[in-house]
């Protein structure tokens, strides 16, 4: 439900509405800001909760292919980079995810000091009495799973335990390689991500999961199978579009977290049944949308007021 806020178009103001007895405490720029992070307090200042945006796209970006394509291939940088915040030297994560962590870094508080993130939360959660989590959905859950490697690093070095931090990710394209995932999975216990099985976001860039992408939506449709495309000057079905880029991202190892990795399937919407590209990727943003992560922990979200401020912004 907090995360639901953080796409609403006035955050700051809404949430009294939207989630009675919270307040937003830090934020970390304007809501039109690519990866727009905010963190909430309940009325008894014992639970905070970082909620962080994730892609913002325009709403037609699902519905052109060449859109997609860029999105697939331009925005999402995925060549892996070095991670210090680890206890192995071999963990990694994406070029476009350190850019968005490296944000989140530099952002301070436009709500009361100007404090940084990291000193904001060290300040007001570290305390035994305190709770913190950490939430996002899409590349927003993406940028979670970095932000709470780091933070927990953090915590480690100045001596403070992080018992109290707890981490909730929605539909989050992977991070980084198998390294990166298996160190989050040993430094921090309390961790859950959700993936729906017919999203196709949580399942970018893993190799396997290209591939299983390339299987949507068979064997109803709309079939990737049999929908053709013209990718690269090449005229080829959506299945083997994702055949080569399993390919392509065949020599980074990028893996999910699994502690806690929990996999559902959410119904097809009626709306996008026909075998046409439209529908395809129709159905992919169908898919993709917080309401059925919600659906499947029996959570009702009340609307949000969103008006125009959500264009394109990518991590």
């Amino acid at each position: 439900m907090l995360y639901n806020v953080a796409t609403a178009y006035h955050p700051v103001q809404d949430i009294a509405k939207l989630m009675p007895g919270w307040k937003i405490a830090w934020v970390s720029g304007q809501v039109t800001d690519p990866n727009y992070s905010f963190v909430a307090v309940n009325n008894t200042e014992d639970v905070y909760v970082l909620a962080t945006r994730g892609s913002v796209m325009a709403n037609d970006v699902f519905t052109k292919w060449d859109a997609f394509v860029d999105w697939i291939l331009e925005d999402l940088n995925d060549a892996l980079v070095h991670w210090p915040y680890a206890s192995t030297s071999q963990a990694c994560i994406s070029a476009g995810a350190y850019l968005g962590f490296t944000g989140m870094l530099l952002a301070r508080n436009v709500l009361g000091a100007g404090e940084s993130l990291h000193d904001f939360l060290l300040a007001n959660t570290s305390a035994k009495d305190k709770q913190l989590i950490i939430t996002g959905h899409s590349l927003g859950g993406n940028l979670s799973n970095v932000y709470t490697s780091y933070y927990v690093e953090l915590l480690k070095q100045k001596g403070i335990p992080a018992d109290n931090v707890s981490l909730f990710t929605f539909a989050a394209p992977a991070s980084g390689n198998s390294s990166f995932a298996a160190d989050l999975d040993i430094k921090l216990v309390n961790a859950w991500h959700y993936q729906n099985n017919n999203d196709a976001v949580p399942h970018f860039p893993l190799v396997q999961g290209l591939i299983a992408t390339g299987r949507f939506y068979a064997p109803n449709t709309p079939d990737a199978a049999v929908i053709t495309v013209n990718f690269q000057n090449l005229q080829l079905t959506l299945q083997e579009v994702y055949l080569l880029l399993s390919k392509v991202y065949g020599k980074f190892d990028y893996q999910q977290p699994q502690r806690n990795y929990i996999t559902f399937d959410a119904d097809l919407n009626n709306n996008f049944l026909d075998n046409t590209l439209q529908d395809w990727l129709a159905q992919v943003a169908a898919q993709h949308q917080l309401y059925n992560y919600a659906k499947e922990l029996n959570v009702i979200l009340p609307p949000v007021n969103v008006k125009e401020v959500h264009a394109k912004a990518m991590a």
